[in-house]
């Protein structure tokens, strides 16, 4: 039989984004759910990943390890010369969303980020300028609750300070990696966190337990531990969990959404939502897809708020290159993330020549996988030493960036790979350009330049361009018109008097940065413009 729900608000996703938007409606006093598709995460689970995690010596143990493939809706191949990005092992569906395993890096855009268009001739310009988006930024730090520190000269101007201190440089930081850097004129600085840096709001301070995914000292913001408990104690909202969005159902005249159409998981029993205003929070790639699953005969043949032929463009994601060292000399351990950053090709150089990221440095025995260098760097005449290898592991460190890329992804619908319930997947393909390899280039020059200012006996050659997934943004894009996006400058889909957009699809362009923080800000930014002041 089916299930009927009458509501005010119908969020469909469970991170971040819809949790904080569902937290500040609330206070409206409406009737909100927020609809899941994925499983609520007890302590009791994050404790046995853990566990398991080092029984087994495995330190990539995650919240995905025991989801069925077809529940993440994994994505299709494509001919051999795209590049096809496969998202399984990073999209996190539950409640509490990916932000449930993210490394917590709460880096702000840089004012340029959102002007590439105009100022470089690249992407897409963003409808909102640095400073309309500001306030949104340092009031979803607040929230979130971020450390950070005022030590980064390459930053756009902020108009308060970080609700927290930054952590403290780990001892590689402070004596090996930022010496070096600044040998080379690179000024390396504090890493914003959501993982507190003294008590804030009931949460520990940051213990260093190294098992940042799980946190068992409850120091970095996971939504499920700060904003869902709140949530469950109020008599108008509710979360459903295990229960799948199928598609969003039209009205007669094509201008409103009247149902949402879904399953839960568990029984296959369909439920029905009804509300006065949908909104979609379902990350970078199920967004646009659902989109374009919830096409109508009429209006929205092509996919809802595709009026202008946008919807599932300018797909985009980070490159994650990096480069291995043995230093030489031990070079401690790391908290379980990185203390610095720099944001130095972010804010010099010519973005029109070589694309802006971001440099990560940390000891390297507990985080990128070294195998390959450590064994041939302990290898003479074809035979390893175990000896050496034992004392060179303590000594290897990595640098790695977040390098923005064009975006010229496409993701549309796969009519020959289905989910559990018969759906097509999205297929997202991309190709890097020309200037979209000049990054990994440029990390190819660097690195051996830190070598020499670190004193270090070896380096590796850089790691292969690639996109492993983290940030998939840019398919539903803001814009002032439909011919340039999917959604106005308020998050509202073209064409649609009550559908809402909040996740980083919305992102005309991705700079550098981890999406986290904006996207945050966004979903406060839409709170206001639902219900005004009181949603702050």
């Amino acid at each position: 039989m089916t299930e009927e729900m009458h509501v005010d608000y119908c969020i469909v996703g469970g991170g971040i984004a819809g949790v904080i938007l569902a937290s500040k409606l609330a206070a409206s006093g409406k009737k909100i759910v927020v609809v899941e598709h994925g499983t609520r995460f007890s302590e009791a689970d994050r404790a046995a990943m853990l566990s398991r995690g080092q029984e087994t010596l495995n330190d990539y143990a995650d919240y995905n390890d025991d989801v069925d493939a077809s529940a993440t809706t994994p994505h299709s191949s494509a001919s051999a010369d795209d590049e096809v990005i496969e998202w399984s092992n990073q999209r996190l569906f539950g409640v509490g969303g990916t932000a449930l395993h993210f490394e917590g890096i709460m880096a702000r855009p840089v004012e340029d980020d959102l002007r590439v268009r105009t100022l470089y001739g690249y992407g897409r310009d963003w409808p909102l300028t640095y400073d309309e988006l500001e306030p949104w930024l340092l009031r979803a730090e607040r929230e979130i609750g971020v450390a950070g520190g005022t030590d980064n000269p390459y930053a756009s101007a902020r108009s308060d300070s970080f609700p927290m201190p930054a952590h403290e440089f780990s001892y590689f930081d402070r004596e090996i990696m930022g010496p070096a850097m600044q040998a080379l004129g690179i000024v390396g600085h504090s890493c914003p966190r959501a993982i507190a840096s003294v008590p804030y709001r009931g949460r520990s301070q940051c213990l260093a337990c190294r098992a940042c995914k799980f946190c068992p000292s409850g120091a970095r913001y996971s939504p499920d531990r700060v904003h869902v408990p709140t949530l469950d104690d109020l008599p108008n909202v509710s979360i459903l969990d295990n229960v799948s969005l199928r598609r969003l159902e039209t009205g007669p005249r094509g201008d409103r959404i009247i149902a949402a159409q879904a399953i839960r998981s568990e029984d296959e029993t369909p439920l029905v939502v009804m509300a006065d205003r949908f909104v979609l929070a379902m990350g970078g790639v199920e967004t646009p897809r659902m989109l374009m699953l919830s096409a109508d005969g009429d209006t929205h043949q092509a996919g809802l708020g595709n009026m202008g032929g946008q919807l599932g463009r300018w797909f985009n994601d980070h490159l994650n290159p990096y480069v291995t060292f043995d230093v030489g000399r031990h070079v401690g351990s790391r908290l379980g993330f990185e203390t610095m950053i720099s944001d130095h090709f972010r804010a010099t150089g010519d973005r029109r020549e070589t694309p802006s990221f971001i440099i990560f440095t940390a000891p390297a025995m507990d985080w990128f996988p070294i195998g390959i260098e450590a064994t041939s760097w302990t290898t003479q005449n074809d035979v390893l030493s175990l000896a050496d290898l034992r004392q060179s592991l303590p000594q290897f460190a990595t640098l790695a960036t977040m390098t923005e890329v064009e975006g010229h992804g496409v993701l549309e619908l796969d009519d020959s790979v289905r989910d559990s319930f018969g759906s097509p997947v999205a297929k997202v393909t991309m190709r890097l350009t020309d200037w979209d390899r000049r990054a990994p280039a440029k990390l190819g020059e660097l690195a051996p330049q830190l070598a020499e200012a670190m004193g270090a006996a070896n380096v590796s050659e850089v790691s292969a361009a690639s996109y492993p997934g983290f940030h998939p943004s840019g398919a539903t894009a803001m814009a002032y018109s439909p011919d340039d996006g999917v959604c106005d400058p308020d998050l509202q889909v073209f064409g649609l008097d009550n559908l809402y957009l909040v996740s980083n699809s919305v992102f005309p362009h991705m700079g550098a940065n981890p999406p986290t923080l904006t996207i945050a800000a966004l979903a406060l930014r839409l709170a206001t413009h639902l219900e005004g002041e009181s949603a702050l």
